[in-house]
């Protein structure tokens, strides 16, 4: 694994009402694929590879897309954090600064308001304390994707805008699918097997991104024209640049040609005015 940094630039894409409707689709077989390779019902993991089989929900997952090392590597992030010495050490920490507190209002003001809420205070963070400590004792990893805040307006529809629990349904679809990853490789042609960058005559990039077997289309893939960066353009430039085939010799003394340079991932976003792009690329 490299050392280097790695940094990240975002512009917005100008997409046409397909284009948008093409990346809607991608995100949300995406978003599917990630929530079911996360869940332990799932037997197997989501292949991320271009010639990868199907998933335990019968879809092809995206081509090229990081659904398996996301997935996991949000599962390993909070058991990893549980299980480890800093797993509850904020809770712990923020229990005894409350509990030292008590112990000055209850000296100083006693039967005071500030009492009163400091006691919450410490009964909530105890609460918290308990429920990690029972969840690193059982091995339980808690993931909620589309954000706990939006899961929780289902529960007060009127209070949150929401006419019925269909219509919170569809809200809460779409932020679970508002996003995906193109993960990038450095022996890949421009550090990316499906989100091929190219550099047009003007120096603006032109993105041709594979879609998933599981969407069906005219066409396998999305053609993205015109995409530049304010900032961070030369950095992809070089990047994209830094691809070449190299010849190396193996062990057995056989010689080999092999692919080099850096990798550039991709994330695809979108929000309120549309979709942005996200590239992450080495220092």
């Amino acid at each position: 694994m490299s050392k280097l940094p790695v940094f990240t630039y975002q512009t917005r894409l100008k997409v046409t009402p397909e284009q948008s409707a093409s990346l809607d689709a991608y995100a949300a077989l995406y978003g599917r694929a990630r929530a079911q390779a996360s869940s332990p019902k799932c037997g197997r993991a989501f292949p991320g590879t271009i010639s990868s089989g199907r998933s335990c929900a019968g879809s092809d997952s995206p081509p090229g897309s990081s659904t398996p090392s996301g997935s996991s590597s949000k599962t390993r992030s909070p058991r990893s954090r549980k299980s480890g010495p800093s797993g509850s050490r904020k809770p712990k920490g923020a229990s005894k600064r409350a509990e030292e507190a008590i112990a000055r209002l209850e000296e100083k003001k006693p039967g005071s308001n500030a009492l009163h809420r400091k006691k919450r205070r410490l009964a909530i963070l105890r609460t918290k304390l308990d429920a990690l400590t029972s969840d690193r004792e059982s091995g339980q990893v808690r993931l909620c994707f589309g954000s706990r805040r939006l899961f929780r307006k289902q529960f007060a529809l009127e209070e949150n805008g929401s006419a019925s629990h269909a219509d919170w349904k569809k809200d809460w679809q779409a932020e679970r699918g508002s996003q995906f990853l193109v993960l990038g490789s450095k022996d890949e042609a421009a550090g990316n097997q499906s989100c091929l960058a190219m550099v047009g005559p003007d120096g603006s990039l032109r993105l041709r991104l594979r879609l998933p077997d599981g969407l069906s289309g005219p066409s396998r893939h999305l053609v993205l024209e015109g995409v530049r960066f304010a900032y961070g353009q030369e950095a992809i430039l070089q990047a994209l640049s830094a691809s070449r085939i190299v010849t190396r010799q193996t062990k057995t003394g056989k010689l080999v040609r092999k692919r080099e340079g850096s990798a550039v991932s991709y994330r695809f976003v979108r929000d309120r005015k549309g979709w942005r792009v996200f590239a992450s690329v080495e220092a």
